[in-house]
């Protein structure tokens, strides 16, 4: 009877404990997930009910002068963005991933006595750096990464914490299977391609949607090196247009003396939506890898 009683005490402090952390969860979700509401809400009103009545998440007047903005004359040259930053991120994610995993397959083997330094040589240029204008004139004059497709894709195509990563993936895999190929008479590059490729897909996966993040979000790398407008990824154009609907709002302000009601903060959160779109999208499909992947990255190894 009493064991009886300890195990309905324990089952309900059970409950009332998962209804706790079910509680704080959804509450930090609703934290989370407001800022973005607040987003989409706030560009589909009207400019002037912004400065009126601030920002909602539901809009008391509803306009899409912010959208018509971006699409409508502009709508070529964001569609080429668009293009640009789609082939950046898809071309640099599988270059990333291939040096990426090459790296960390050849730290994890034995045999290869200068594995040593160069994990070293992976490792220092995490903690020092030799600073700005060494790096842009290394890109830029031996390079000669200006104005061209692999300017938006090399100078990031190798992180040394993903191939760190990847290597303690790769340390998780049993190296008996490694043996066995060598005994068939593998050489190292099927091993890699055919045993510890494969095997490592979580960690791909995971690694892999770091770098496409990175590549999406990059506007770095054309503000330094990308003069031709042709060449705009997302985030740069976007970048400009801000810049170019704020100056214009400034120099009206400034010449006729009143204010004029220029679309620039349903502007900016318009950009926010059309700039994330395809990353919400995609990221609850990566989820699993990516939780599952940063435990076993971080665990193993």
């Amino acid at each position: 009877m009493m064991e009886k009683r300890k195990k309905i005490k324990r089952c309900t402090s059970d409950r009332v404990l998962t209804t706790v952390f079910y509680a704080v969860a959804g509450v930090f979700a609703i934290a989370c997930l407001y800022p973005l509401l607040l987003a989409i809400g706030t560009s589909f009103t009207d400019e002037a009910s912004i400065t009126v009545n601030g920002y909602n998440v539901i809009p008391r007047e509803f306009s899409l002068e912010a959208y018509q903005m971006i699409f409508g004359s502009l709508g070529k040259n964001l569609f080429n963005a668009y293009c640009v930053t789609i082939g950046v991120t898809v071309c640099g994610t599988i270059l990333s991933i291939l040096v990426s995993s090459s790296f960390a397959y050849v730290l994890t083997v034995r045999e290869f006595k200068p594995r040593g330094a160069l994990n070293m040589f992976l490792y220092i240029p995490m903690i020092f750096s030799a600073g700005l204008l060494p790096w842009y004139i290394m890109c830029t004059k031996y390079y000669h990464l200006t104005n061209n497709f692999l300017a938006l894709v090399l100078p990031c195509c190798i992180n040394a914490f993903n191939v760190f990563l990847l290597r303690n993936f790769f340390k998780s895999i049993p190296e008996e299977l490694a043996e066995a190929a060598k005994i068939d008479g593998a050489n190292y590059l099927r091993i890699f391609s055919v045993i510890y490729f494969p095997l490592a897909k979580v960690g791909l996966v995971t690694v892999g949607l770091f770098y496409a993040l990175s590549y999406w979000n990059d506007y770095y790398l054309s503000l330094m090196f990308i003069s031709r407008q042709n060449m705009y990824p997302l985030q740069y154009y976007l970048y400009n247009m801000l810049s170019n609907v704020q100056f214009m709002a400034n120099q009206a302000n400034a010449s006729l003396g009143y204010n004029i009601n220029i679309p620039l903060e349903t502007t900016k959160m318009a950009t926010i939506c059309v700039t994330i779109g395809p990353i919400i999208l995609l990221y609850p499909f990566a989820q699993k890898y990516i939780t599952k992947g940063v435990i076993v990255g971080a665990v193993k190894g």
